[in-house]
């Protein structure tokens, strides 16, 4: 039986997993996983990447370069369930869609993202960055696959037959190599966890206290993860 500490711990992550995700502006999908949506396809833009890219030269130097995209992939977050350590229904579907940046020699050169900013809402571009590393890992990933974003961390992941795998990189400071997700979620709860101790105000304070201030600079910094990568838009 679980102690009343790591079920307070559990409580704790919860929170900020349901407030993070709501603070970052992506509602969960409406939306079947499946085939991309025709609107989907239709945000996927080399024309905006090319100009985005020209605007933002020193950030994106690449970009300009693009000429296609690689495989579509519907972006996926760790669920609630699974930050408080549960593994039962471990993603949850995002309204958001990423796909490598390819140049006319098929170098991965960015990584372009759309969503819908509301879940009855067409897709529309919501950023891109000049990741070469990322967008080259995107490349290896087969269609279909769950792949999954931790921004906390800027971490990718894929999950598949049950088991979670680093996407580009071993170098994150968690999951290292292919990991089954009932250990990937207690790796993953373990971390949001020891998230809100880290952010504890001085001793003196109830418990409450501090772990509801913890929770909110997890939320502001998921705002802020948010605003960068979702606000990033053309310009008029």
């Amino acid at each position: 039986m679980a102690s009343s500490g790591t079920r307070r711990w559990r409580i704790a992550a919860t929170v900020v997993a349901m407030l993070g995700l709501l603070a970052a502006g992506a509602p969960a999908a409406s939306a079947a996983d499946g085939d991309t949506p025709a609107d989907v396809i239709a945000a996927f833009s080399v024309e905006n990447a090319v100009e985005l890219g020209a605007d933002e030269a020193s950030e994106l130097e690449h970009v300009p370069d693009a000429a296609s995209f690689g495989t579509v992939h519907r972006v996926h977050a760790w669920s609630a369930s699974l930050i408080a350590g549960e593994a039962g229904d471990p993603v949850s579907a995002m309204d958001e869609w990423v796909a490598p940046v390819l140049s006319a020699s098929g170098e991965a050169v960015g990584v372009y993202r759309v969503w819908r900013e509301t879940p009855d809402s067409d897709a529309t571009f919501a950023g891109v960055d000049g990741d070469a590393a990322t967008a080259a890992a995107l490349t290896e990933v087969a269609g279909g696959v769950t792949v999954i974003e931790d921004p906390t961390i800027a971490a990718w992941y894929t999950l598949d037959a049950g088991v979670v795998t680093p996407v580009g990189s071993a170098r994150f400071d968690d999951i290292r190599v292919a990991t089954p997700i009932d250990r990937a979620a207690e790796i993953v709860s373990a971390r949001f966890a020891q998230n809100v101790r880290d952010a504890a105000p001085p001793v003196g304070l109830s418990y409450e206290s501090w772990m509801w201030a913890g929770i909110a600079l997890l939320v502001m910094a998921a705002v802020g993860v948010g605003f960068v990568v979702r606000r990033r838009r053309l310009p008029a």
